[in-house]
Formats: structure tokens, sequence, C-alpha cells
């Protein structure tokens, strides 16, 4: 998954912020809205929490909504979410965000929006059974994308503490070891699960082809099935609206030169309006023809078919008949003899075999006439309807000049103004079913989407066993990174290990949550990271979405600076080691090779100024900055 733009907007306002597939820094003062970047990322990929507006008072004032757009594979689509109302709710366009008006957005509740995501990242939901709290009744819980979002997105209260991971959040500590097994695969699935998961994908494929059918007859109905030839008339309709407005154009310059054009443009309108009412003439009677003609050719074919039932009556008889077989009797003698009185006549079974072939071929081409004058006349009931629309756009213009009006120019800009809304109004219409068209793409994606999850589900099927060779490879792997990491910031990686069992990082042969020291803990964190992230390359975390979203990395590490408070200079926990620093940002440009990272750092080293996308200042220029609004370019 590749992060392309947030996008936040209000009625008066937006910003967007574009992310390179590699690194990106965000940097600045404190409380300028760093953070709430990837807040707002968070938010989009379906946090449940939503933001505090309260707090975020430029945001709450300002926006209304946030757009996400995301790439997987080789597909981009939005995500959009309200930050004020229906917030459980998640519209997801498959498109650009730049193109969103092109499309209807699928709004669904957070919990399917989620399901789409990870369809699309090829990753199954996993769900585990538990005991109901203070019971003995279990319960089925389900293992998402928002768990593997755990190993995504390190929040600046979480990174260097013991509450990484959320490990202080019981419900969520408990199901970080299957959101590893997510990431790599690890899960031992059972089986009657396994099924019902297999089951559900299947009928909702049937669900989405009759949704689909739906579209596809509501389109046919419009007579808007071939989305070419509608592109191809939106284009056209464009064009005449431009030119119209031109033509606008055109008559207040002229007026504001003395010049009056009226009668010149009625002419022009009564013109068209007689060509046209000619053309519909000229093609009513080819309609009249080709109907006659459809006539004469049916009456043909009834005769053919008159002529081939005969033909079969006559080879139902001629088979059954067989006149060599037929006993005379002798008038001198008495003896019984065979017949061959009038057999010279009696048509042979391959002459009616030819007949009939004829008939058949006969038959079949004059349906195929038929056929290509009914498609004729489909194509002359397409033109004619096209012509009655301008007729009827025309007639209303010019309806226009017939208004008294003191000012001598204003009836040709009426009239225009009548062309210019008639095809804004036909062209609203294409656009609906335009925006249908893809609607019925975006499901034919969904069902693409279920058959590829029926396939890893047979194929679990298959496998319920998790190979213990294969987990000891990537563990071997995990183990090497981490402990590689560690050293290149400065520990000894003695008893230093990802453990096998419980997927926690440990030094020294304490795990990271029963350290203290917050820069040794962030170092574990982000080595234990980098190395899930980089095992990518060797094709292990196929459940890893693949970018990291870390938030405020100089909070333990770095050196004493002068934008610094009191609280931090004195912080016990802090590494004031600027080498390490720098080791950690090394560790980044070189995962950036492979994979996105959007960091938020309050004062990047000077060396790494170079990916820093934005800088965010306190007060009026942070990130809801009225300096920047895109809407100030936009012509009213």
């Amino acid at each position: 998954m590749i992060l392309n733009k947030l996008v936040l907007l209000g009625t008066k306002y937006k910003r967007t912020l574009n992310f390179d597939k590699g690194l990106t820094i965000i940097r600045g003062d404190r409380t300028s809205g760093k953070s709430l970047v990837l807040s707002l990322i968070d938010y989009c990929l379906g946090k449940s929490e939503s933001i505090k507006l309260k707090v975020q008072k430029e945001l709450a004032q300002h926006c209304d909504r946030v757009f996400l757009e995301i790439s997987i594979e080789d597909e981009t689509f939005t995500l959009s979410r309200s930050l004020k109302q229906k917030q459980s709710k998640i519209s997801i366009y498959f498109c650009k965000v730049d193109n969103i008006n092109g499309y209807i957005p699928k709004s669904v509740e957070i919990k399917e929006a989620i399901q789409i995501i990870m369809g699309k990242l090829n990753i199954n939901e996993y769900k585990r059974t538990k005991y109901k709290a203070h019971s003995t009744e279990q319960e089925l819980e389900t293992i998402s994308f928002r768990d593997i979002f755990r190993y995504v997105y390190i929040k600046q209260h979480s990174l260097g503490t013991d509450n990484f991971l959320d490990n202080n959040v019981t419900f969520k500590k408990n199901k970080n070891p299957y959101a590893f097994e997510m990431i790599f695969n690890l899960v031992e699935s059972d089986k009657d699960q396994l099924n019902e998961q297999l089951v559900n994908a299947k009928n909702r494929i049937e669900t989405i082809k009759r949704e689909k059918t739906g579209l596809i007859s509501y389109l046919k109905d419009k007579e808007a099935s071939d989305f070419d030839s509608l592109q191809s008339e939106e284009d056209m309709i464009q064009k005449e609206i431009t030119k119209q407005k031109k033509q606008k154009e055109v008559i207040l310059n002229e007026h504001k030169d003395g010049v009056n054009s009226e009668n010149e443009m009625y002419i022009k309108l009564k013109d068209r309006l007689t060509e046209i009412a000619n053309q519909i003439f000229i093609y009513e009677k080819q309609k009249k023809d080709l109907r006659m003609s459809i006539a004469s050719k049916r009456f043909l074919l009834e005769e053919y078919e008159k002529e081939k039932s005969e033909t079969d009556a006559t080879m139902e008889i001629n088979y059954h008949l067989v006149v060599e077989d037929h006993k005379i009797e002798c008038p001198l003698c008495h003896s019984a003899v065979n017949s061959h009185i009038h057999q010279e006549n009696q048509p042979t079974q391959k002459i009616l075999n030819k007949i009939q072939r004829d008939i058949i071929n006969k038959m079949k081409l004059v349906n195929n006439l038929i056929e290509k004058d009914l498609k004729d006349i489909e194509v002359i009931n397409n033109k004619i309807s096209s012509l009655n629309r301008e007729q009827e756009i025309l007639s209303s213009a010019i309806g226009e000049f017939t208004k008294k009006t003191s000012v001598p120019f204003l009836s040709q800009i009426e009239s225009i103004n009548s062309i210019i809304n008639s095809y804004n109004k036909k062209k609203e219409i294409i656009d609906e079913c335009i925006r249908i068209h893809r609607k019925i793409d975006e499901k034919n994606n969904l069902i693409d989407d279920l058959y590829a999850q029926i396939g890893r589900l047979e194929r679990d099927l298959e496998n319920l066993k998790v190979s213990e060779d294969r987990k000891k490879r990537i563990f071997d792997h995990l183990n090497d990174k981490y402990k590689s990491y560690m050293e290149r910031l400065k520990y000894d990686t003695k008893n230093t290990y990802i453990d096998f069992y419980n997927y926690t990082p440990y030094h020294d042969g304490a795990s990271v949550f029963e350290h203290e020291s917050g820069g040794l803990l962030e170092c574990m964190q982000i080595s234990f990271l980098a190395a899930i992230l980089s095992s990518k390359d060797r094709d292990y975390a196929k459940g890893h979405p693949g970018f990291l979203l870390l938030d405020s990395i100089s909070k333990y590490l770095g050196t004493i600076r002068v934008d610094m408070d009191e609280e931090e200079k004195n912080n016990k926990n802090r590494i004031n080691d600027p080498e390490v620093y720098e080791e950690i940002y090394k560790i980044f440009v070189e995962l950036s090779k492979n994979h996105q990272l959007i960091i938020v750092d309050n004062t990047p080293p000077n060396s790494y100024k170079k990916y820093s996308k934005y800088t965010f200042l306190s007060g009026q220029e942070g990130l809801v900055n009225q300096y920047v609004n895109e809407f100030e370019y936009i012509e009213e």
C-alpha cells in the first residue's frame, strides 16, 4: 500500500498534502499539526475514535471532510470520512481524489471498509475463540487490519514507552500475537471457520452479481449501455457549452462596440430548426421504407416456412414408404412378384435433402436481412431522438426572442443561457450514466477480489498446518535483522532476540514492555519494526501493508535543543547521542528504497532536511494554513 495524498476539505478551505513513495519527513514547531497528519491518515483507515475537534480548533473551523488517496498494486482509490457527521461511515471512491466527481462512492460502515482494504491487500480476516469476561462461555473475536496497523503506525505517546502496540489496553494487547501471525501468515486456521468464510465469499459474489444486473438493466432502459458513446456525447456537449459561452462573450463585446447581431442569431436558430425538421422528415421516410421492406421479407419468410413444412412431410412419407417392398400377384400364374410401378417418379432422399437445405439457407438469409433492417431502424431512432433533443433546446432558445425587453442584446444572451442550461441538464444525465458504468466496473473489481479471497481460503484449507521449518526461517531472518539494527544503534546484542512464541522483542533478557529507559525502548521498537518491514523484501511479511508512520522520533533521542521545554531537557530517559539519532535516519533512508515511511519529527538532523516535505509553524502557518488554501485560486 502506498499513501499518495491527504486532502483536508471544507466549504471554503482545501489543502492537499502529497507524500513521496520513499521517505517523507514532516517537521516543525510543537502544536503545529504535525502529529495530526498521521492521526488523520489513521482516521481514514478506520480508526474507531473520532478526531477531537475541541482540541483541533482550526481543523474544526475550516474543515468538514478528509480524503486519503492510496494505491494498492496497480489500483488507486480514495477513502473519505466526515469529521463532524456520520463518522461511522467511510466513503470509498474507486479512483484518484482528483476524479471523485465522476464516480459514485461506496459508502460503508468502518468494519466493511476494513474488509475491503484487507481484500485489496490479499489478507484474510482471522477469528479466534475467547472466553467472555467473567464467564465460562466462549465467543468469536475478529483479528483485522486495525490490529495489523498497530505494527505500522506508532503514536508519539507509544514510541519509547511501555504502551508500544497499545500494550496497556488489554483487549488490544491480547490480539497482538495473532496480528503478528497474520502479518507472517503463521495462523493455523480452523477448518470450519475457513469453510464459513468460503461460503460467505461465494454468497457475496452472487449478491454483487445481482446488483450489477440491476445497474446494467438501468443503463439499458436509458439507452446508455455503450460507455464509449456516452463519453463521446459528453465531450460533444462540453464543446457545445464552450462554444455557446464564447458566443456570449462575442455578443457582450459587440454590445460594447455598439453592434447588435440579434437578427443574425435569430436567423441562424430558425435555419437550424428548419434543417432539423427536414432531417427528421427524411429519417422518418427511411424508417417507413425499412418497415415496408421488413413486412415483405416476413411475408416471403412465411412462404418459405410453408414450403419447408411441405418438404418435411414429403421426406417423412418417403422415409416410411418403400415401394420395392410391395408385392403384387401375377394374373397368369398367380405367383407373387416385386412391384416397380412408378418407381422412377419417386423423389429420392438425396434430392429432398438438397431442397430442404436450400430452403433453410434462404430462410437464414431473409432473417439476416430483417435483423439488419431492424438495426438500421434502431440507428435512425437514435438519430431522431438526438435531433428531437436539439430541437427542444433550440425551440426554447428561440422563444427568448419573443420576449419584449428594453436591452437590445438581452434576448440573445437569454437564448444562449437557455441552450447552455439545456446542455448542462443533458450532460448531468450522461454523467450519471457514466458514473453507473464505473460503479459496474467497481463491482467487477470486488468480484475479482472475492474470487482471490476464495483462492486464498481454498489454499489455506489444503494446508492447515503451518510448517515449523518455515516459521524457523522467518525468525532466523527477523532475529538477524533485529540484532543488526540494535548493533548499529550501539547496543550489545547478547541475549537480544525476538521471542519465537510471544513475538516480542527482547534486549539483555528483558522484553520491550519491561525496560524503563525511553531511549532504549525507542531503539528496540524501531529495530523491531524495521526488521518486520525489511522482511517483506524476502516475501515473508505478506500481511504487512508495507509502510511505516512514526511520530516524534526525537522525543527520547538526539541532542539538547533550544526549542525543548524543561520537561524534555530534564528527561532522564533521554539519549543525548547525535550519532544514534543519525543512524536511525540512515536506517529510515535504507528502508525507504523499497518501502514508504512518513516520519514526524520536530527537528530532524540537518543532513536529512532534503526529505522534509512539509514544515509547519505554530499559529497561522500550521497544518490548517490559510496562506496555502487551494480555494483561493479557484474562480468563483
